[in-house]
């Protein structure tokens, strides 16, 4: 019996009994091919909305990475037409240069953030562990976001120094991605604690600012690709891509992220990661 949408042949029903007559048949076929109609329609639904999405995505990283490389390229010439002048005084001239490596580093931030985003959409990163302390992994943080966190003071507290089974450099990318957030929304000259502390459902790395918060529209928002939250305007720095980078370098282990107003004002981050050797946790847990 064909299955038909209006006269358009979609495909054949069979059955293997002689006992039903046609007209059951033919009713049967025609709710089969009112189902299989709707399943094509929606399958064409998604595929429009992935197509309209990946566009306003390619968008949007279009414009973010105009603005984010305009900025630094245009301190950066400014700076080297400042040096060029020969009546510059030696101080100022320190200055410039400062300013000029900076911006440097910025757009070499800026285009690691664009590497590990590529590949965490090809699916190209994987997790390898090994045993490792968590004031390792803060260290390499604070290293990686040494240029955001110059203006703050760090406070780091380990609860204890047990070394735990974990993929180091993508837990450290991580906490440097959240850390370098901190810095983006914290006032200046203003403490940014790190705490680490080994739970029973694994590694919990919480960073914490004295900023503003994180407004309650954008708490379920964070930590998507290119949101920069209801006050992107008013901040110079920012693309949106640190938070979703944390996110998804974590889930290639296993961890989570999410964000939080703690009591006193500020944000919080917090990471969790799972610890591979249960036995470390059960003995921790004692």
């Amino acid at each position: 019996m064909p299955l038909r949408v209006g006269t358009r042949p979609i495909g054949l029903l069979a059955a293997e009994s002689d006992n039903v007559d046609a007209g059951t048949l033919d009713a049967i076929a025609g709710l089969a091919a009112l189902a299989v109609e709707r399943t094509q329609l929606l399958e064409e639904r998604r595929n429009a909305a992935l197509t309209r999405q990946n566009e306003a995505l390619k968008t949007t990283l279009l414009a973010s990475i105009g603005h984010d490389l305009r900025t630094p390229l245009t301190a950066i010439r400014v700076g080297i037409e400042n040096l060029r002048s020969r009546e510059l005084p030696v101080a100022e001239r320190d200055a410039q240069t400062e300013l000029i490596l900076a911006e440097v580093a910025r757009l070499d931030r800026l285009f690691q953030n664009l590497l590990e985003m590529a590949r965490l959409d090809a699916g190209a990163v994987t997790a390898e562990r090994r045993r490792t302390h968590p004031s390792e992994i803060i260290e390499a943080a604070r290293t990686q976001a040494a240029q955001a966190l110059r203006a703050h003071h760090v406070v780091v507290d380990v609860d204890g120094e047990t070394p735990v089974d974990v993929d180091p450099r993508l837990t450290a990318t991580a906490l440097g991605h959240v850390l370098e957030n901190a810095a983006q929304h914290a006032p200046v000259a203003t403490d940014i604690a790190v705490t680490a502390r080994l739970q029973a459902d694994g590694l919990h790395l919480s960073v914490r600012d004295h900023g503003p918060g994180i407004p309650e529209a954008d708490l379920p928002h964070v930590f998507e690709r290119f949101y920069r939250g209801a006050d992107a305007d008013r901040r110079p720095t920012g693309t949106g891509m640190g938070l979703w980078i944390a996110r998804g370098v974590l889930a290639a282990q296993g961890g989570q992220i999410w964000a939080d107003n703690p009591p006193g004002g500020g944000a919080r981050v917090t990471m969790r990661v799972p610890v591979h050797d249960e036995h470390d946790l059960a003995r921790y847990d004692k």
